[in-house]
């Protein structure tokens, strides 16, 4: 994503680190962001070079806040050029796609390896595990992208404030 504003770029950094606390954006560290009395949406690290910044958790929030911002900033005369690279991947993830691959085959393997595929009923349960298999890779798929959409959504809102105020 690049965004183009009209402010210099000392300006936006002091302005883009009032809005955002100093912290990790990893996944382990946001365990306690929901005990912060801090009112900044966001944590991570702003700097003149560039920012690293995660949404912050709050308590109750269902929205899911996986995706992390990373962003460089460049002057072109009065205007500000920003951009920005938003992953909605989570490294956690990882673990998770590769049990489920591994569950999933060794069970299909399972079925289609059993003496009473066809006469007992197998054969008949063989498309629900396909189907609750595509949702349990889609589910977090689709999750992801939401997460990515709205951080998109978030910060230009966030960085066309920033030069209005």
């Amino acid at each position: 994503m690049t965004t183009n504003i009209d402010i210099q770029k000392s300006q936006f950094v002091s302005k883009f680190s009032q809005i955002v606390d100093e912290g990790s954006t990893g996944f382990f560290f946001d365990t306690f962001d929901i005990f912060t009395s801090s009112e900044n949406e966001y944590k991570g690290q702003v700097g003149i070079e560039g920012f690293k910044i995660k949404r912050r958790r709050k308590l109750f929030d269902m929205g899911m806040n996986l995706a992390v911002a990373r962003g460089t900033y460049r002057q072109d005369n009065e205007k500000l050029i920003i951009e920005t690279e938003i992953n909605g991947f989570s490294g956690i993830m990882i673990p998770f796609y590769v049990f489920a691959i591994i569950f999933y085959s060794i069970f299909i393997a399972g079925f289609l390896m059993s003496d009473n595929f066809d006469g007992n009923g197998a054969g008949f349960a063989l498309p629900f595990i396909f189907i609750h298999a595509a949702l349990m890779f889609g589910i977090p798929y689709f999750v992801m992208r939401r997460s990515a959409k709205r951080m998109k959504y978030e910060l230009e809102r966030e960085f066309y404030y920033m030069t209005k105020s």
